[in-house]
């Protein structure tokens, strides 16, 4: 048991270094924890060949398996199945909504997030930006990195609540400290711009830096307006680079190189 809890943080590991040499072999050792009966196996295997699409008819079972155990995670994660399709999963947003709420009332932050959203975007109840806020808030203050950046936006916006920019800050600094990119992109944003927080182009740089490193999509310094980080030093820059690769090397990321120059990004942001 204890082997193959191991292998299963090895597992999570791999995904945030994203080292796909060893993909193969965590698939096999996870696919064998799984087939012990271990809930946190059951559930990792079954989002990986849900995002691969790949043994489809496996999925539902899997988290079902780890759903008769209580394992709250994998109760989100099956509405977020319904509520985005994928696998042969048909969207379902009000059968989404109630997996939602019954892993938020035995304790999952992730599912206040999803809540939240559902409420945001008007799936399966009427759009609330109230309610909206009033999820991501409380799954913010029980750690779920998504809940974090999301209040943030709001309090920052406005929407759903008084705005509170300073408040807005400090919940971008909680997601961007677990590694969420929307979190640090949005933090770096608020050090260029001085909102709620002094301006500081090097923590700007190094927390932009961190979440190119941890995208998987667009990176943020080619998203936001970095004209300004265009009068940065070369020393400022090292030293942005410096920071953020001792972020990334504590947090055990693959370290980020320094960029030859700072290219104004779009200023819709």
């Amino acid at each position: 048991m204890g082997l193959s809890l191991q292998l299963i943080a090895e597992r999570m590991h791999y995904d945030a270094e994203g080292r796909k040499e060893s993909s193969r072999l965590s698939a096999h050792w996870l696919r064998q924890a799984a087939e012990k009966g271990i809930a946190p196996a059951q559930y990792f295997l079954a989002e990986t060949d849900w995002k691969a699409a790949e043994n489809c008819d496996e999925v539902s079972g899997l988290l079902n398996k780890a759903i008769s155990q209580d394992y709250l995670p994998a109760m989100t994660a099956l509405g977020r199945l319904y509520m985005e399709g994928g696998c042969r999963f048909k969207p379902d947003y009000a059968l989404a909504l109630q997996w939602f709420r019954k892993a938020s009332s035995a304790g999952d932050a992730e599912a206040d997030y999803w809540i939240g959203v559902s409420y945001e975007e008007g799936r399966g109840v009427k759009p609330d930006e109230t309610e909206a806020t009033r999820w991501f808030l409380r799954g913010a203050q029980m750690g779920d990195p998504s809940s974090q950046g999301s209040a943030g936006i709001n309090l920052a916006d406005g929407n759903g609540t008084g705005k509170n920019v300073t408040e807005a800050v400090e919940w971008f600094r909680k997601s961007a400290e677990q590694g969420d990119v929307g979190g640090a992109c949005n933090l770096a944003l608020h050090y260029i711009r001085g909102e709620g927080v002094g301006k500081d182009y090097v923590l700007a740089l190094m927390w932009g830096l961190i979440a190119d490193r941890n995208a998987t999509d667009i990176g943020c310094l080619s998203e936001i307006d970095t004209r300004d980080l265009l009068q940065m030093t070369a020393a400022q820059k090292s030293d942005a680079t410096q920071r953020a690769n001792a972020w990334l090397t504590a947090h055990h990321y693959p370290a980020t190189n320094e960029p030859s120059e700072t290219s104004p990004g779009r200023s819709d942001k």
